[in-house]
């Protein structure tokens, strides 16, 4: 454009040099008239300034018509120019609302990353607690079978007692099958003590022992040693079964305990164990009337996630095709001011005339890559709430999964916590019975 006003310029001081020359030449031919005075010299003259007049107009008109058409670029220029300017302006505008929305986007972005980051570090300390919990019920199950291995020692201890009075019993109805004929030997004995001294008594068993050991030697010798020490065997004989029968009847009396309380520990484990499996059951109808509930909430927040992201993306498509129908609605004035152009085009124009087309096919190539840009903005922008939506989805099973991992290693944690207090109730059952062996 800045050519154009100087060529137009240039051309307006190249008339009026022209038309000073023409003066000048009136003037010079006037004086020569004046001082030749010739008719001959006269006509060469007229005609010399006829021809040169003719010439001069001639170039005038053609700088005239020069002049109008360079008028006529310049209108078509200052027309350019202030479409130029509008869309100009149009493409700011554009371009503020894109990046407004390009800054929004951004910041987006950045919270769904801080949201991911914390996911993952929220990942990363479930892992850990599950290892934890993994290491934790690894040990509880190493300590729960020791429990039942103990449970059957101690069993094995039970039977092994109740043998043990089963055989207690029988000795003991042997010792008292043997103390009923040491009765009758005693009493035999006594009635012919009685018989001896001419008396007769009816006393306990007690005073008839201690009668027969307390009497003398020359009662009971009959002129016989043999009788003597047979009697003394028998004595040291009834001595030594009374004192076992002492002995068994304590132990059949400790026996007797210990299986009582140990009935009745058995009866007591049996209850906790109806109880704790009707627990047990219990929690897990609760972890799974937990797990389907949370399932539903996830759900129901994931599906509205997901409308507000569609929501979000359907504006963005419909933001992008309006701009797409801006920018088209842009270039189809442009193409009708460059039909009108091509039509008012002047035959004569020079060739300087031709570069000024440059900057319209330019400015139709920045609109066709900056709508190719905004395609392509799109198409990140809906992979990106693509894979936040998928992002969102394993989050949400993995919290599930973690969640129900929780409940289950919380279950055992209070399964082992009652095994331990079971096994401290046993204990001291296991040392009495070490006590007494």
């Amino acid at each position: 454009m800045d050519t154009n006003l100087n060529d137009k310029e240039s051309m307006v001081a190249r008339i009026q040099q022209l038309e000073h020359e023409r003066g000048e030449l009136h003037k010079d031919i006037e004086q020569l008239c004046m001082q030749q005075a010739g008719p001959g010299y006269l006509a060469a003259a007229t005609r010399m300034h006829f021809q040169r007049t003719a010439g001069l107009e001639q170039e005038i008109e053609n700088l005239k018509k020069q002049l109008a058409a360079c008028s006529r670029d310049n209108l078509n220029l200052q027309e350019e120019l202030s479409e130029a300017y509008r869309i100009k302006t149009q493409l700011a505008k554009l371009h503020q609302a894109e990046a407004a929305q390009n800054m929004e986007a951004e910041k987006q972005v950045k919270f769904f990353q801080g949201c991911v980051a914390a996911a993952f570090a929220e990942r990363d300390n479930s892992i850990m607690e599950a290892e934890k919990a993994k290491e934790k019920e690894e040990s509880m199950s190493q300590k729960f079978n020791e429990i039942q291995q103990r449970l059957e020692v101690l069993n094995s201890d039970v039977l092994e007692q109740k043998r043990l009075n089963d055989t207690l019993q029988s000795d003991l109805s042997k010792q008292e099958e043997q103390i009923e004929t040491f009765k009758k030997v005693v009493n035999k004995f006594y009635e012919i003590r009685q018989h001896s001294l001419e008396g007769f008594e009816d006393t306990s068993w007690d005073n008839k022992f201690a009668c027969l050991l307390h009497d003398s030697e020359e009662l009971w010798s009959y002129n016989d040693s043999s009788t003597s020490k047979y009697i003394s065997a028998l004595e040291e004989e009834v001595e030594t079964l009374r004192n076992s029968l002492d002995k068994l009847q304590s132990k059949i009396r400790v026996g007797l305990e210990i299986e009582n309380h140990l009935k009745k520990k058995v009866l007591e484990l049996e209850k906790k164990q109806v109880l704790w499996d009707k627990m047990v059951m219990e929690g897990i109808t609760e972890l799974r009337h937990y797990h389907s509930h949370h399932r539903v909430q996830i759900t129901s927040l994931l599906s509205k996630e997901r409308s507000h992201i569609k929501s979000i993306i359907d504006m963005a498509e419909e933001k992008i095709k309006q701009f797409d129908v801006i920018s088209e609605q842009d270039l189809v004035p442009c193409g009708v001011v460059r039909l009108q152009e091509n039509e008012f085009r002047d035959v004569h124009m020079s060739t300087d005339a031709d570069p000024d087309w440059a900057p319209k096919r330019i400015d139709q190539g920045a609109l066709d890559t900056v709508a190719h840009k905004e395609g392509n903005t799109s198409e990140a922008l809906a992979q990106a709430m693509q894979e936040k939506v998928a992002a969102l989805l394993l989050l949400s099973q993995q919290e599930e999964r973690h969640l129900l991992e929780r409940n289950v290693n919380a279950a055992l944690q209070k399964k082992m916590g009652e095994l331990q207090r079971n096994l401290l109730q046993v204990i001291p059952v296991d040392f009495f019975f070490t006590c007494t062996s």
